[in-house]
């Protein structure tokens, strides 16, 4: 599945990746490929993300999280 990850300065990185396991207002979430179609608030906390070559850990302090088609867009606050 492709990972964006966006704040309002940059996008941070567009990559495919495995899985994502972020804080929402119910807890963490784990979005796998082929997620069901989602929008979320991001709570603050650690967001990791699992790639062919590794994981990838950001703090967040809060955002969005789409999951459309495969594709999961993270919109971060910073």
């Amino acid at each position: 599945m492709l990972v964006k990850v966006i704040t309002p300065e940059k996008e941070i990185f567009n990559e495919k990746a495995k899985s994502v396991n972020l804080p929402t207002l119910s807890g963490y979430i784990t979005i796998l490929p082929n997620h069901t179609e989602l929008v979320s608030v991001i709570n603050k906390g650690k967001i990791k993300i699992e790639f062919e070559s590794g994981l990838k850990t950001l703090m967040s302090e809060g955002g969005v999280v789409e999951v459309f088609k495969n594709e999961v867009s993270l919109l971060l606050t910073k």
